[in-house]
């Protein structure tokens, strides 16, 4: 590997505002969670839950809730998830109100955002979500709320080491986190994090011969800041300015037997500021969201260099009308606009927003929703509706929905040009229809969520060979067909308790003049699952307060492409994680450990970049509060 000059970039960061209005200021108020959808199943994860399983990244969370992720790689490498057969753009990611979604290549970079930084995770699966804070998503969205504050003075720190067992580098990675949050004032809150990561990424796989080798020219040097002000006023009204950072210096290796590997640079800014006036009139909850969205990138390999220069500015506006006790209505308009400058795609304008309203209705136990979403992107436009219908029962919810899909080009499908492939400017939307019936059940032995979905989607935009290069085409049409399940059980007193989630899901393409016709969408498993057993032992006089967790995931046979003549084997990966609290007057030390990879599977997310064998982490978190 050629020696390389490592940069780590710490950012000039800005803070990011908020605003609240209720009778008097209460810290549950602080965090912004996004309101209960009535007829969208979710799954959520808040800061406690993701800290008992002591993932690095979003990524490593999203696995362990059952979801696909397509990595080429561990910990700074790229990483896309896949809900219900559909990814890339298609899975919304939402930070605080604001859809983070690059406008180039549609994608969000998980490694921008440091998962200790996040206070709650809702992962919306299916097509057009309730939320107004987003344009309508496809596959599903991902609702990410960030720590604001809390009272009084609180430090933390965490410190990492990670090993993929190889004796040539036996220590692969290192991770640090330091943060504050406190309040200068009854009404002034702070807070500030900053992280930094060097990740080798040296692990042993066995490649096409047979021959254990080492990976190569997969280094990641990377670092997160995070600063936030708040300040509230007049009856918890508030204001805020946020900003997140990310800088990463990163090898990308390309396929296991490639040689023209690469260097990419990415800085990613996102400075927002808000007010929330949470009772105007006593009926309306009123946000409003400002944002600015860089994404910068400078690639370099063997074969060309590139500079890319996305920014993006963004208004969110969200109404919520919750005067009457049967009927509320949430109203959200967004607004962006996007300046594009790259070496591939030229110089480019974008303008784009939504007017969205999901309005809700209940008498006695039955509920009605009727999300309605109208959207432009430049020259196209959208009409989007969606009708719920729902009844409660003592101990089954029972929820049927219908929705249309609509996914415009990202700005790479139609300007790409780097001389042999070209983008398409005369692209049409991809658009669809689909379809849940869900039932949950509730006050049960085993409380359960079971969802069956349909879909079918055409227009499909997939990039097809045209003469010496490459082109994109409205060239797919496919059906979908799906169970998606989960539970969660609690034994002995909450000391053991289990999660699970499965989904299966069936595909065909729909093409008739096509030769994929009939056969399965490529990349796409048919089962993917996922189990974990928390235990949690209480303190003792001896022994503090403890907690084992064994997380297991199922990911099932994808063909390597649409023609379905070549597939990847099924993968079980089983990953043990432990953890204890110490208390020591006013700080609190947590060392864990997390095993991944137990079983030292040999396995591929996508085909030809091999994954890590078995690895440990070891770490510890200090926590001072004064």
């Amino acid at each position: 590997m050629k020696n390389q000059k490592k940069i780590f970039i710490f950012a000039a960061v800005f803070v990011n505002f908020g605003i609240l209005q209720a009778a008097e200021i209460k810290l549950p108020h602080i965090f912004n969670y996004i309101d209960s959808p009535v007829v969208e199943q979710r799954q959520i994860f808040t800061s406690e839950e993701i800290e008992e399983l002591q993932v690095q990244d979003l990524p490593s969370l999203m696995v362990a809730a059952g979801v696909q992720i397509l990595s080429y790689g561990p910990y700074g490498l790229e990483q896309k998830p896949s809900i219900r057969g559909f990814t890339d753009e298609t899975v919304r990611v939402i930070i605080d109100g604001i859809c983070v979604n690059n406008a180039q290549y549609g994608t969000f970079d998980f490694s921008s955002i440091n998962i200790e930084d996040i206070e709650k995770i809702e992962i919306v699966r299916g097509g057009f979500t309730e939320g107004v804070s987003d344009e309508g998503a496809v596959g599903g969205a991902i609702y990410i709320t960030t720590k604001k504050q809390s009272l009084g003075h609180n430090f933390y720190f965490d410190s990492k080491l990670s090993s993929f067992f190889n004796l040539n580098v036996p220590v692969d990675s290192f991770s640090q986190t330091i943060k504050y949050d406190g309040q200068f004032s009854d009404r002034d809150f702070f807070k500030a994090s900053f992280k930094g990561t060097f990740a080798a990424n040296k692990y042993l796989f066995t490649d096409y011969k047979n021959r254990l080798v080492q990976r190569e020219n997969a280094q990641v040097l990377d670092g997160n800041s995070t600063i936030n002000y708040f300040h509230y006023f007049g009856d918890g009204n508030s204001f805020g300015v946020n900003n997140l950072f990310y800088a990463g210096n990163k090898n990308t290796p390309g396929v296991a037997n490639s040689d023209n590997f690469g260097k990419q640079k990415d800085f990613d800014n996102n400075l927002s500021a808000q007010v929330i006036l949470p009772a105007v009139l006593d009926c309306l909850r009123v946000e409003n969201i400002v944002s600015w969205l860089s994404n910068t990138r400078f690639y370099i390999d063997k074969i060309s260099d590139s500079e890319h220069y996305v920014n993006s500015f963004k208004y969110f506006g969200n109404f919520d009308f919750y005067k009457f006790e049967n009927f509320e209505n949430i109203t959200g308009l967004t607004f962006d606009y996007t300046h594009l400058d790259s070496t591939d795609d030229g110089i480019h304008d974008q303008f784009s927003g939504t007017l969205k309203s999901t309005s809700k209705f209940t008498l006695n136990s039955f509920v009605i929703t009727v999300p309605l979403a109208v959207k432009f992107c430049n020259e196209n436009f959208a009409f989007s509706p969606k009708l719920g219908l729902g009844v409660k029962t003592k101990y089954l919810d029972v929820f049927v929905d219908g929705y249309r899909m609509i996914q415009f080009p990202n700005m790479d499908d139609l300007y790409w040009d780097d001389g042999i492939n070209k983008g398409n400017p005369d692209l049409l939307p991809e658009s669809g229809w689909g379809g849940d019936l869900t039932i949950n059940g509730h006050d049960l032995w085993l409380p359960f969520s079971l969802c069956v979905f349909s879909n079918f989607y055409e227009n499909k935009i997939q990039w097809a060979s045209s003469g010496s290069g490459w082109t994109p085409q409205n060239v797919a049409s496919a059906f979908y067909l799906g169970v998606d399940a989960s539970f969660e059980k609690s034994f002995w007193k909450e000391i053991v308790n289990l999660k699970g989630n499965v989904e299966y899901l069936y595909t065909k393409l729909l093409d008739k003049t096509s030769i994929n016709y009939g056969k399965k969408i490529m990349w796409t498993p048919d089962f993917v699952g996922s189990l974990s057993c928390i235990i949690k032992i209480p303190a003792t006089k001896i022994l503090p307060e403890s907690t084992f967790t064994i997380d297991t995931n199922y990911v099932g046979k994808r063909y390597i492409s649409n023609l379905n003549t070549r597939f990847m084997e099924p993968y079980v990966l089983v990953n043990l994680i432990a953890q204890t609290e110490i208390e020591l007057n006013k700080w609190k030390l947590t060392p864990y450990a997390r095993i991944d990879n137990l079983l030292d599977t040999n396995y591929q997310a996508v085909d030809g970049y091999p994954m890590p064998g078995i690895s440990a982490t070891i770490g510890c978190r200090i926590n001072g509060r004064f």
